[in-house]
């Protein structure tokens, strides 16, 4: 039984090893391909501009909502497809994020007041 826990524990211990590599690895090849690449976060003046005109287009569809019918029966199955997707997607990355903001994959910590 002991050489199965040795045998398990190098195991391990080479698989973190590879996985911390390839970490490392990859964020160099994510940081060199961001500088070539003159990637940059968006502006403040080009978040404005992309909500106020959200907001814009949204103020247009619920004072005609006509118009907003006929857009809901213009949508495709591939459309659905593609923005079920999205929201999946979405969901899944708030989903990670609350799992790094708690340290844990389920629950609170609970504190009661007795």
């Amino acid at each position: 039984m002991s050489a199965f826990i040795t045998n398990l524990t190098s195991k391990i211990g080479l698989l973190i090893t590879k996985t911390v590599y390839y970490s490392k690895v990859s964020a160099e090849v994510a940081k060199q391909v961001y500088i070539k690449e003159g990637l940059a976060p968006p502006t403040t003046t080009e978040f404005q501009s992309v909500f106020r005109k959200l907001y814009k287009e949204a103020i247009e569809l619920t004072s005609k909502p006509k118009e907003a019918l006929v857009l809901l029966k213009n949508v495709t199955g591939k459309d659905l497809i593609k923005y079920s997707a999205y929201g999946i997607q979405l969901a899944g990355l708030y989903n990670l994020g609350e799992i790094i903001g708690r340290r844990k994959i389920v629950g609170y910590n609970h504190y009661d007041h007795e």
